[in-house]
């Protein structure tokens, strides 16, 4: 059976909280509307969409899925009838002055992760198959200071940026860091999903930067069965599978980082693309992205996932699936799909497809 999974950043957070559900409830939302036709088009079974903003009622993912139920002129109606949304730390109240201004506002800097509102720049997984809520993990309110040898930042002196007061509260995850357990045909597949902070709009501490390596080497620990970890359900360790030959995952997600341009730490994103656990399969393409860069840029224009000319979203496989098809939707500016691009993210939808049956 052939599973296609994708992961897209659909810049549709809004400013304020409610402005999404507003947005989607008008049903004149031009972005709203536009992004769902083209998921329509790219019909992933399983998909992970960054930049939805969350809210405790549900509200906003049952309505998006009405909305990608119902057919257009274009494509059927696309059923997605499990979810999986949980809170994230984007805008929730730290009490702590995080960026040392001398006022701790509860938002923006300040908040465990960068947000004005609790649930701005939210995820939402949506998929055709069950999901094992219980046997799925999050990872919200892990700390940072518990991961060994941790990144943490320094004042330009060599000073902790962070006091203690800071390190109680402060976790890892921007965020958060899902692994997300779907059954297909009776097989587990994991789904691990995150959306790390941009390792940009810091100052000389550099603790965005610094953050945006150990979030995603938290997936790197995780996959080789580190022990520190402690998920929000109480649950110790890594990734757990019953063997090597069971161990089915998909990394999915915008990770703001490339290995080989933009202002991450380029190892830490190397090390879990190359990870032995990781797919080594090269990555998918568009012509698209070397349509949008016809000058500089050339060498990985057919990779990059974004207008701003990088590659910074993933869906990667575990090297026992078996990968059949995969890209980058950026369509060429003669095809009749461009259109679809229209009043959508200035990132790109990322898809793959795999072979579950072994």
């Amino acid at each position: 059976m052939v599973v296609r999974f994708a992961s897209y950043n659909t810049a549709l957070s809004r400013t304020h909280s409610g402005g999404l559900l507003t947005a989607i409830q008008s049903g004149k939302d031009k972005q709203v509307l536009a992004t769902v036709a083209l998921l329509q088009e790219v019909r992933a079974d399983i998909l992970l969409l960054n930049e939805v903003d969350f809210d405790a009622s549900g509200e906003t993912a049952r309505l998006l899925q009405g909305l990608l139920r119902k057919p257009s002129a274009s494509n059927p109606g696309l059923d997605y009838p499990f979810s999986f949304c949980q809170p994230v730390n984007t805008g929730m109240p730290s009490g702590r002055d995080f960026d040392k201004d001398g006022v701790a506002t509860n938002k923006g800097a300040d908040a465990l992760g960068f947000g004005d509102f609790p649930g701005q720049y939210g995820m939402l997984l949506l998929s055709r198959f069950p999901i094992n809520h219980s046997a799925s993990r999050t990872f919200q309110h892990f700390l940072w200071r518990d991961m060994p040898n941790a990144r943490l930042p320094k004042h330009p002196s060599g000073d902790a940026w962070f006091d203690e007061g800071d390190l109680a509260v402060l976790p890892i995850s921007s965020k958060s860091h899902w692994d997300i357990v779907v059954q297909v045909n009776g097989q587990d597949l994991h789904c691990l999903c995150s959306h790390p902070t941009p390792p940009v709009f810091d100052g000389a501490e550099r603790r965005n930067f610094c953050r945006n390596q150990d979030e995603i080497r938290f997936w790197s620990d995780y996959l080789s069965k580190a022990p520190y970890f402690i998920d929000d359900q109480g649950r110790r360790g890594g990734f757990a599978f019953d063997d090597i030959n069971s161990a089915d995952f998909v990394l999915m997600g915008d990770l703001n980082a490339s290995s080989y341009e933009g202002d991450s730490d380029r190892s830490a994103i190397h090390n879990l693309l190359t990870h032995p656990m990781m797919s080594a399969i090269d990555f998918p393409r568009s012509v698209g992205g070397i349509d949008h860069s016809p000058k500089g840029n050339k060498k990985y224009s057919a990779y990059h996932t974004a207008v701003w000319r990088m590659q910074a979203d993933y869906v990667r496989p575990s090297y026992l699936l078996k990968t059949v098809g995969q890209a980058v939707f950026w369509p060429s500016l003669h095809d009749a799909t461009y259109s679809l691009l229209k009043n959508t993210s200035d990132h790109r939808l990322v898809y793959l497809d795999v072979t579950t049956a072994r």
